[in-house]
């Protein structure tokens, strides 16, 4: 292409580029409309790469073009009298602006082409301020660090990576079953329940600024059994979620709380398969535009539909890293993260880092200490600015170094260690002592700077994870260099210490960090939770809700719709009398009621064991016992069941049949139909009455 042509094409390009007229500016063009102007021949691309002989024809066609178009506007045109002198006054501003425009055509004109490259540059920078701002969480960037690689959420390819295709089959085989979908979470059991749609779907919301947001929904059904689940867990019977599972053996708050059960109870590899069937139960519930590789996906904590799947995805990287499967770990980090990265409502980048540098991942840490950017309220807006990925980013880019044999990438490395300690000196100096290293000097001089408590848990939560990393020799052996020369001068200059993060809520632990602290196994950190969190009661399955919940349905009223046992109590909901009264002794005992709540909460406990007392010899299903209680009741019942004996009487005609054995109308039956009665008996009723006779036993203890 000649640079003619290519000249001529990136003129054209300037009216796209340049900034939007004024309103002075818009009203006098309208003025110069009424001239019909000749459609601009539109140039074709390729023929630009022809010879300079098509150029000069070209150009030729164009200046006839102009003349012809400069004859029509020099034509007359009837003036309207009323807006003379409108006009008059507006020729006088156009013909200023005309000579403007003329001189900046002429300047294009004479423009060489690195001069008309610079002016396209800066006219594509002032167009781009106004879309900036509301792309700042939706860029190419942000995009490639939240988007996640399928292939890397295969912990069964991780595992072959590792120990041989030929143990983890052998391991892993099982006889011949059902064979189930393929997952991209997890690897389907041959002795899974088949899958069939159990009402959990997801639906977009709605899409913003490139952004979808999606929720989960559940249908009738699924509402039905969240129902269940919740009075099972509310009178803690394990044996009710079993029963649960096997008629919804995917209903996912139920695998979560079975997975919990079992962890408690030491049985990690049941523990485990629960969260895999979890997680395969809300994959087959995606929406079909769900796509977590672009990096666009949201999904809302406020809503309870959706916590399910981040709590299934938080406890799929806790068995992860016990099988030593850090990558596929460090994906579902990410996948976490990606969820909702502005609320990080699990607090998925308090240990992203940590898993990325697991995974030996060195170059995606250095890229969000440098790329990514917050808002500023939950963390600071420079990751740089947090303990974690301080220290995290240092190291990365000394095992970086190593591999590369570059000194530039050493003195790197050493600035931002430095840097780190400089900041967060305690750090430094509680890693040796966690790796057995003496203590320093300067140790003493520094613990008048403790940094408050939310500093203080990203810092206790970093030592506690990663530790076992810094144990290699060479690591080790360059961070007690750099700390040796950096300590005395923190000491001197101890106002680069942050005792503080940099961010809005920095005085006061967020929700998000306590929820992170719950789910995680740092038993240190639990001392740090805020006494309104340990002040109240709350479930595994949902972990400290928001306050700003958004339920798309009331469990509450489903329940009252459904029938079952129980007393009616307080406001008249229907509760179970066992789970009332256990819920009524740990209140009391828990110390944290007034004196005069305290005690009605007694008089209401000892109204209670009253009432289960005088009620301890009644069967489930059977009659009362006291006929003045409920004569009216009870004459009816005798009434109905004389007129039934009536009637059966009049048309039954039993034959004989061997003494003490009777029917219910006082015939009597032979061997044969007696045998024929008992075998109608199934299992199924014997194991109700078993149930029924184990509960009634319980209740008189």
């Amino acid at each position: 292409m000649s640079s003619r042509a290519l000249k001529r094409l990136q003129k054209e390009q300037l009216p796209a580029i340049a900034p939007e007229k004024s309103d002075e500016e818009v009203v006098d063009s309208e003025e110069e409309d009424h001239v019909e102007s000749k459609p601009i021949k539109q140039i074709n691309p390729f023929d630009l790469l022809n010879g300079d002989d098509d150029d000069v024809a070209e150009e030729e066609e164009e200046d006839e073009a102009e003349e012809k178009q400069a004859e029509e506007i020099k034509k007359p045109e009837p003036v309207n009298v009323k807006s003379f002198n409108i006009t008059k006054k507006n020729k006088k501003k156009n013909k200023k602006k005309n000579n403007k425009s003329d001189n900046q055509s002429n300047n294009t004109d004479d423009m060489s082409m690195e001069e008309l490259n610079r002016v396209l540059k800066q006219l594509g920078k002032k167009s781009s301020k106004a879309t900036k701002s509301n792309q700042n969480f939706n860029t190419e960037e942000r995009r490639q660090l939240l988007a996640v690689n399928y292939r890397h959420l295969n912990a069964q390819a991780e595992m072959k990576r590792l120990f041989g295709s030929h143990v983890v089959n052998t391991e892993n085989r099982a006889s011949q079953g059902r064979v189930l979908k393929v997952s991209k979470f997890t690897t389907p059991k041959s002795d899974w329940p088949p899958y069939k749609r159990h009402g959990l779907s997801m639906e977009v919301v709605e899409t913003k600024d490139g952004i979808t947001y999606y929720a989960f929904r559940h249908s009738e059904q699924y509402q039905n059994a969240q129902v269940e689940f919740l009075q099972a867990v509310a009178t803690h019977n394990p044996h009710a979620l079993l029963f649960l599972t096997r008629t919804q053996p995917y209903h996912v708050d139920s695998l979560l709380q079975l997975s919990e059960i079992s962890k408690q109870s030491g049985d990690w590899h049941a523990a485990g398969d629960f969260i895999e069937r979890a997680l395969y139960a809300c994959e087959r519930a995606f929406h079909p535009q769900f796509s977590l590789a672009t990096g666009t996906a949201r999904l809302s904590y406020k809503k309870p539909e959706n916590r399910s799947f981040f709590l299934a995805v938080f406890r799929q990287i806790q068995f992860l890293i016990r099988r030593g499967c850090w990558k596929t770990a460090f994906e579902f980090n990410k996948l976490l993260f990606s969820l909702d990265p502005v609320s990080d409502p699990l607090g998925a980048l308090l240990s992203l880092d940590y898993h990325a540098l697991s995974a030996k991942d060195y170059e995606y840490v250095l890229k969000m200490r440098s790329e990514w950017k917050t808002d500023g309220r939950l963390y600071p807006v420079d990751l740089a600015d947090m303990p974690n990925f301080a220290y995290s980013s240092a190291y990365a880019k000394f095992k970086m170094s190593e591999k590369s044999k570059n000194s530039s990438d050493v003195v790197q490395a050493t600035q931002m260690m430095k840097e780190a300690i400089q900041k967060y000196p305690l750090v430094y100096c509680r890693l040796l002592e966690k790796l057995g290293q003496p203590e320093p000097e300067e140790t003493v001089k520094l613990t008048q700077y403790i940094p408050n408590e939310y500093m203080e848990i990203m810092q206790l939560s970093y030592i506690e994870r990663t530790f076992e990393m810094w144990k290699e020799p060479e690591v080790l052996e360059w961070l007690k260099g750099v700390g040796s020369s950096t300590l005395p001068v923190v000491v001197n200059q101890p106002q680069e210490i942050q005792q503080k993060l940099l961010c809005q809520e920095k005085d006061a632990v967020p929700l998000s960090v306590s929820r992170y602290i719950v789910l995680i196994d740092i038993q240190k950190l639990l001392s740090y939770l805020p006494w309104g969190v340990t002040s109240t009661s709350y479930h595994m399955y949902d972990p400290l809700p928001p306050p700003d919940s958004e339920p798309s349905y009331n469990t509450s009223e489903r329940a009252s719709f459904g029938a079952g046992r129980g007393v009616r109590i307080g406001n008249g909901e229907q509760m179970d009398a066992h789970t009332v009264i256990n819920a009524v002794r740990e209140l009391l005992a828990s110390n944290r009621l007034a004196p005069a709540s305290q005690a009605e909460a007694q008089a209401l406990l000892e109204e209670l064991e009253r009432h289960r007392a005088d009620n301890v010899n009644h069967v489930p299903g059977a009659f009362p016992a006291d006929v003045d209680q409920y004569p009216d009741l009870v004459q009816e019942l005798r009434g109905a069941a004389e007129e039934n004996e009536q009637g059966e009487d009049e048309e039954d005609d039993w034959g004989p049949a061997p003494q003490g054995v009777s029917n219910n109308n006082g015939a009597d039956m032979d061997e044969e139909e007696m045998r024929q009665l008992m075998e109608a008996v199934g299992e199924e009723d014997l194991e109700v009455q078993r149930a029924l006779a184990e509960a009634f036993e319980r209740n008189n203890q």
